[in-house]
């Protein structure tokens, strides 16, 4: 699918892969992944409860709500900032279809071992206010369901590891600006737990899927992409008919 892309990849103000990228992601990890949480609510099965007092004690945040959405800034972020030169974008196209592989992952364990997340009663204080309709908004999109391992956490650490990737700090500038993300990105994974979408248990086996797959899959085939014998054969198999 991605032969006539690459061929040409400098149509579209040069970020035809960037659009193809996002909408591979909506189509194939978004639509499902609503379909799988329907599903999950339809049938109203839970493999077991995970649930802590911690889970119960931590706060409900409703201003949290924003580093939450933020995660939809987190997909085009991956997709555009991959643009340096055709070694990124070779990257760019694999380590999006990593990701999209990881995100089917995910999916099966949601099908298989299914956990509702049993904390929106603890979701108090917010009607009246500005918040309110946020988190109605939320919790309409979202059943509460597809607990572990959190999307959210998973999918925003991978394009945080891909953007410290492809942009080390080596000047006071991207230092700044990595800094800057890992706050944004910690708000988010804090926001799961703060705005009671998820348990820590969802957390935790995110941070600790993305770091195995990260280290042992995604990254050995980033650096690979980076020699001249594997861009030669991405190169081939583009060229094929």
């Amino acid at each position: 699918m991605w032969r006539s892309h690459w061929k040409n990849r400098t149509d579209w103000f040069n970020r035809r892969i960037s659009f193809v990228i996002v909408g591979m992601l909506t189509f194939a990890a978004a639509i499902p992944y609503l379909l799988i949480n329907r599903f999950s609510d339809f049938m109203q099965r839970t493999a077991f409860n995970p649930e802590t007092q911690i889970d119960l004690d931590i706060p409900f945040v409703a201003w949290m709500v924003l580093p939450y959405l933020s995660l939809y800034l987190y997909y085009p972020a991956g997709a555009w900032m991959g643009h340096k030169d055709d070694v990124m974008w070779r990257q760019n196209i694999v380590f999006h279809q990593m990701m999209l592989l990881s995100c089917w992952m995910c999916f099966v364990v949601f099908l298989l071992f299914p956990v509702e997340i049993d904390l929106r009663h603890l979701v108090t204080g917010v009607e009246g206010t500005g918040w309110e309709s946020w988190i109605a908004a939320v919790h309409g999109v979202d059943k509460p369901w597809n607990a572990w391992p959190s999307l959210h956490v998973v999918q925003s650490t991978q394009i945080v590891l891909i953007l410290r990737y492809w942009y080390p700090s080596t000047t006071r500038q991207v230092l700044i600006w990595q800094t800057l993300l890992l706050i944004c990105w910690a708000l988010l994974v804090i926001s799961t737990l703060t705005l009671k979408q998820h348990y820590i248990w969802d957390a935790i086996t995110a941070l600790a899927f993305t770091a195995i797959t990260w280290k042992y899959w995604m990254k050995p085939c980033l650096d690979r992409l980076t020699t001249k014998e594997y861009q030669d054969q991405f190169d081939a198999r583009m060229a094929e008919d």
